[in-house]
């Protein structure tokens, strides 16, 4: 018997004890009542008493998310990131070269295998009253690739800010962000490799939220009168289609504004605007095309700090980078449905840059003109002509097939894409820095498996192979200089394994 059994049938015995020497046999029974609603009351406190000190929550140890405190106007915050091993070989073989005698021949290129890593981690907040933003931080400074290269005698590696923004909801249907931010367009590599964060204001208005549109339905419904009607009502989030308007106006370098008589006297902005309809059909298919308009507002001389062509550990030497003569419509776009009971997405994207000759000649220096040619003692021993320009240089294109999604463990899939990138096509600076290493007038195809080991962790092998399109190609900074155009195949090798937390 527990403490308070005890204590409640003590009480009752006393009380009974001394009053039963005075009293009727009709007290007794009612206080013999009495006493048995008190043992049942009793024994529902000790039930009670029971469940509480066995109850999860006084059992449950704090956790870490539980220690940490939000402060000021912040409403949720989510911790995540993820560590990459990667072993990368690559096989070069440059188009031309000139050698000591003058003369232009082939290269035998160059082999290199490299074991590197990647850590990323991001922030990301909600704040009060409809704002929110996000932090992140990378181990490599370029942008279109975090990994680096083990190497130095186990030094350590630094770190470097990858994103810092803010930005504010109206509604549900617009969205406005400014700082350094995750990619927002819808685009595939040919244009954006998917680790850039870009810098600058974004704009997107979501049409179909804007406006309602929706899917009709019909309910029935009583009014305050007591009479049944039936209502016709529309919801957004019902609708099959999506129309979304997103522009970007990012800041691409900082120029010098005393570069009198020149255009790098203003700084250097990227603006692009995109629409982006999708469309779904049922539950297993939809279409999403965003065709989208690029052009740059003034040139750059030297970005010492933009990919692939400064410190990004590819050995090219720094790009001259100019952003001028950028004038380019793209059209991506996706197929989903399902194949064999597996989710398979057919891709495509197209671009076409209407100022392709202007930018070869004014750019590349690709005028078709004579150029001297010094030996290694610097003597001009001959001259050749250069080349020019062709309407191929202009336009580029992906297609690809993935099978396959890499959700939770066990998952596989299979991508594999085909593309061609014209000379003037794209701007080597933000394209996919795998592929060629950014380079253009290649054409080739790219080919990925992987599998998840874990709902986490994720393993896969590629592979990438390109050749050039237009094998007359040299001079300028096509085959020269920046050597933006300069190789006759490129193939690469990665196996990676990817942890997210």
């Amino acid at each position: 018997m527990n403490r308070l059994t005890f204590l409640s049938a003590g009480l009752a015995l006393a009380f009974v004890a001394g009053s039963a020497q005075g009293q009727s046999s009709q007290e007794l029974a009612a206080l013999q009542k009495r006493l048995s609603e008190l043992e049942k009351k009793t024994s529902r406190l000790e039930e009670e008493n029971k469940q509480l000190l066995n109850s999860p929550i006084l059992d449950q140890t704090p956790s870490a998310a539980d220690k940490i405190k939000l402060t000021g106007p912040i409403k949720e915050l989510s911790l995540y990131g993820d560590i990459g091993l990667r072993y990368q070989w690559d096989n070069t073989q440059s188009q031309y070269y000139v050698d000591q005698h003058g003369k232009l021949v082939s290269n035998h290129g160059d082999q290199r295998s490299r074991w590197r890593f990647r850590l990323r981690l991001n922030a990301d907040f909600k704040l009060s009253d409809n704002w929110f933003g996000g932090v992140g931080l990378a181990s490599n400074q370029t942008p279109d690739s975090a990994f680096t290269t083990f190497d130095g005698g186990f030094q350590n590696y630094p770190i470097y800010i990858s994103r810092a923004f803010v930005g504010f909801t109206a509604g549900d249907w617009g969205t406005f962000i400014g700082g350094k931010q995750k990619n927002p367009f819808y685009t595939t590599e040919l244009v954006w490799d998917n680790n850039i964060n870009p810098t600058g204001l974004v704009e997107r208005v979501d049409f179909h939220k804007l406006f309602g549109w929706g899917s009709v339905k019909e309910e029935t419904v009583t009014t305050s009168d007591g009479k049944t009607v039936v209502r016709s009502t529309s919801s957004s989030a019902s609708s099959p289609f999506e129309l979304s308007l997103v522009a970007g106006q990012l800041y691409f370098d900082d120029n010098n504004e005393y570069n009198l008589y020149s255009d790098n006297n203003t700084d250097a902005y990227l603006f692009e605007q995109q629409l982006i309809a999708s469309y779904k059909f049922n539950k297993n298919v939809s279409a999403t095309i965003a065709p989208a308009y690029y052009i740059y507002s003034a040139g750059k001389t030297n970005p010492n700090n933009v990919a692939p062509f400064s410190k990004n550990n590819d050995g090219l030497p720094a790009w001259v980078g100019e952003t001028r003569d950028l004038n380019i419509v793209q059209v991506p776009g996706d197929v989903t449905f399902k194949l064999f009971g597996q989710k398979t997405k057919f891709v495509w994207d197209f671009t076409y840059n209407f100022n392709g000759e202007d930018r070869a000649k004014e750019v590349y220096g690709l005028t078709g003109e004579p150029i001297a040619i010094k030996n290694s003692s610097g003597k001009t021993v001959q001259y050749l002509k250069g080349s020019t320009h062709s309407s191929q240089d202009d336009f580029a294109y992906l297609v690809g097939l993935q099978l396959g999604d890499n959700k939770k463990k066990g998952d596989w899939s299979i991508f594999a894409s085909w593309r061609q990138v014209g000379l003037t096509a794209v701007d080597p600076n933000i394209n996919e820095g795998t592929w060629g290493s950014s380079r253009t007038n290649l054409r080739g195809f790219k080919g990925t498996v992987s599998y998840s080991f874990t709902d986490f962790a994720v393993g896969s092998i590629s592979y990438l192979h390109a050749d050039n399109i237009r094998q007359d190609l040299y001079g300028g900074q096509a085959t020269g200089g920046a050597k933006v155009a300069n190789v006759n195949s490129s193939q690469i090798l990665q196996v990676d394994l990817n942890v997210k937390f």
